[in-house]
């Protein structure tokens, strides 16, 4: 007898916990699933058409459960939303910031303006003057993305592309004591949010990269500028290296 009172005094508790099924009251047990074609919760209304439902993600607002939810993860290979497109191919992912609106290709420009000054050269016999001329490199190179990252972990992508020279006299103004202008270049890039992204670059020497500086978006285009001494080696000087100048380099990238 004990045990079969013990037994009776849980009815009332699992009534109270399971609601009231027969419609009376269908506030006391809410639709739980709104995307599963069922009345689950027996007031006579299914999915979408229950009130219960009017905020559910499968119901887009309210009222049409035929609506998939829109693609929201535009980078794991999956149709998230069902609706037979995959990631960038969803017009769901257009204004999303994702690798959907990364650029795969773009231009660039760099100048590189040196401006000259006086340089001395101190001897025992003497200090001796030369004036340095100006001169003006531009290149110019169009980069696409690379199919890796070529070992830039911390990059969202890499852009390589060959160089055109459009105008050089700082090659031959330095000859073997300056750099000629490179045959390609490689960046890699961090896209942080729509209006920022870092520009890194690798070591040619250890293969090491790291991040160079944080672009600015002008109008449409990405600029980044830097301005270093030039010192020149000049064994025959007591004061070497000798500062002949400044250079100033102004990268230009443009998103294609």
């Amino acid at each position: 007898m004990a045990r079969l009172l013990l037994a009776l005094s849980f009815v009332p508790f699992a009534l109270v916990a399971c609601g009231d099924k027969d419609g009376t009251d269908p506030d006391a047990f809410p639709e739980a699933n709104c995307n599963d074609e069922l009345d689950n919760d027996e007031d006579g209304a299914t999915d979408c058409d229950d009130d219960d439902c009017a905020e559910a993600p499968a119901c887009n607002g309210g009222g049409d459960s035929d609506e998939p939810d829109p693609e929201l993860l535009c980078d794991d290979g999956t149709d998230d939303d069902g609706d037979g497109a995959i990631d960038c191919d969803d017009s769901d992912c257009a204004t999303t910031f994702a690798p959907c609106t990364w650029p795969k290709a773009m231009d660039m420009s760099a100048r590189f303006n040196f401006d000259g000054q006086t340089a001395v050269c101190e001897t025992f016999f003497g200090d001796f003057e030369e004036e340095i001329a100006d001169c003006v490199t531009n290149l110019a190179s169009t980069l696409t993305a690379a199919a890796d990252l070529q070992g830039c972990t911390a990059c969202d992508r890499v852009f390589s592309g060959g160089v055109t020279v459009l105008t050089d006299s700082c090659t031959d103004q330095f000859g073997d004591g300056g750099s000629p202008a490179p045959s390609s270049f490689t960046f890699g890039f961090v896209f942080t949010s729509e209006n920022s992204r870092e520009l890194w670059g690798k070591d040619d020497t250890s293969g090491v990269w790291s991040k160079a500086i944080d672009l600015t978006l002008s109008g449409t285009t990405w600029s980044y500028s830097t301005s270093d001494r030039v010192n020149v080696p000049v064994d025959e000087c007591d004061n070497s290296p000798i500062d002949v100048g400044l250079l100033t380099a102004i990268f230009d990238f443009t998103d294609k």
